[in-house]
């Protein structure tokens, strides 16, 4: 019985956070992508490629979540297995429309006109957007 709760609890999540495969989940992390932080100016560290926002270090895509209000992150601890945050340095600097907002957690995130920045953890390679229109709520920022 407590394995099929675990095994429909777990289901919920797959289908919540739009994963695809448990791998995607539990795998390990080795993209870097959870810690990707502008080390020399503190400045949000990003980049417009194929006309859209990425994170200037792995140039990987960044999304928004449109349940999140401003700086303030709805992404909760499940939904960021599939959606890493763009983490900030606690010190970042405001730039232009790039700004870091303190999360529920401690830790700071990157935001653009103060909606959270995210990664999708399904996005492999450079270019990938395979988390655009997501269960219909998350998306690329177009920068053409």
């Amino acid at each position: 019985m407590k394995r099929i709760l675990m095994l429909s609890a777990l289901a919920s999540v797959l289908t919540v956070t739009g994963c695809s495969t448990l791998n995607n989940v539990f795998g390990n992390d080795d993209s870097g992508m959870h810690d990707v932080q502008a080390t020399m100016s503190n400045k949000a560290p990003v980049a417009s490629m194929n006309g859209m926002l990425v994170d200037a270090t792995n140039k990987m895509t960044l999304y928004t979540f449109d349940k999140d209000s401003m700086n303030k992150s709805e992404c909760g601890s499940a939904c960021l297995l599939a959606w890493p945050a763009f983490m900030a340095p606690s010190n970042a600097q405001a730039s232009g429309q790039f700004a870091a907002f303190q999360r529920e957690d401690g830790k700071y995130q990157w935001a653009v006109n103060g909606k959270p920045l995210y990664f999708y953890a399904n996005d492999t390679k450079v270019g990938d957007t395979d988390g655009d229109n997501k269960l219909g709520v998350w998306h690329i920022i177009k920068t053409k």
